[in-house]
């Protein structure tokens, strides 16, 4: 079986798509690491945090119509700039046809995979409390932060199982990656999971920048944005013998930055 890795695609799913078809070809599912922003409507756009010149509709709403398909099923976690209501609203599940949102944060199978994910960006504000508190619209960015009871979640939940494929929106720390050659990247929280779970895969987006590392057992592929071209697609196949690794993309020119 194969699949794709898709990065931030912020509101260009046409464009997302067309790298899928180009550089990965025909997949059994497409995982989306978070800041997809799949907004159905204005309204839907009016609840993604932060500056409004960020908002954008974008060509979701053909999608959301069925006028326009991808070409596998989506599978998307949320990053930092997400209609963070609606989805919260709604909750995992389909979230238009052929789109399914995975949640906050938990353990699922998708297409003969083990996944763990977890939704969101780190704040020091709002990621330690036990109880979140309530956010108003006044708060919309805070939507998207993850909490201590989201990553407690996910925890519990993999519990005793192999996880094949973990999806967060953040990089984790520790990895040789320096944001514009002299700052570190990534959040302990997050690499506490890498660590903890060993998923044979660990993908993650946000930054904006592709890179590949190794932690341990796992293999760590972090994705640009899908305006930045076929660096923000990876593709992975997944063999008999329940061996889940990368595989090169076709006609992607250079490879990744690795270490």
């Amino acid at each position: 079986m194969r699949f794709a890795l898709v990065g931030d695609i912020h509101a260009a799913f046409a464009k997302a798509d067309a790298l899928v078809r180009r550089h990965v070809g025909p997949v059994d599912a497409i995982f989306s690491v978070g800041d997809a922003e799949p907004n159905r409507t204005v309204a839907d756009s009016l609840g993604v945090g932060g500056p409004a010149k960020h908002r954008k509709v974008g060509d979701f709403p053909g999608y959301a119509a069925g006028h326009r398909t991808m070409s596998a099923p989506v599978h998307f976690i949320g990053g930092n700039h997400e209609p963070w209501p609606a989805l919260d609203a709604q909750g995992p599940g389909e979230w238009a046809p052929g789109f399914h949102f995975l949640g906050r944060s938990g353990v699922t199978q998708v297409a003969g995979l083990q996944v763990a994910f977890l939704s969101g960006i780190y704040s020091r504000h709002f990621s330690d409390p036990q109880e979140p508190p309530p956010i108003t619209p006044e708060r919309l960015k805070e939507y998207g932060y993850f909490t201590r009871p989201h990553v407690e979640r996910l925890l519990d939940q993999a519990q005793g199982k192999r996880i094949d494929l973990l999806i967060t929106h953040e990089w984790p720390s520790g990895l040789s990656y320096l944001h514009h050659g002299r700052i570190p990247v990534g959040r302990d929280d997050i690499r506490a999971l890498t660590d903890l779970l060993a998923p044979q895969v660990h993908v993650c987006g946000h930054m904006h920048a592709p890179f590949r590392e190794r932690v341990g057992a796992t293999q760590v592929i972090c994705l640009s944005q899908v305006l930045k071209g076929a660096d923000a697609v990876a593709a992975l196949e997944l063999a008999p013998d329940g061996t889940l690794a990368e595989v090169p993309l076709a006609g992607s020119g250079a490879a990744p930055v690795s270490r």
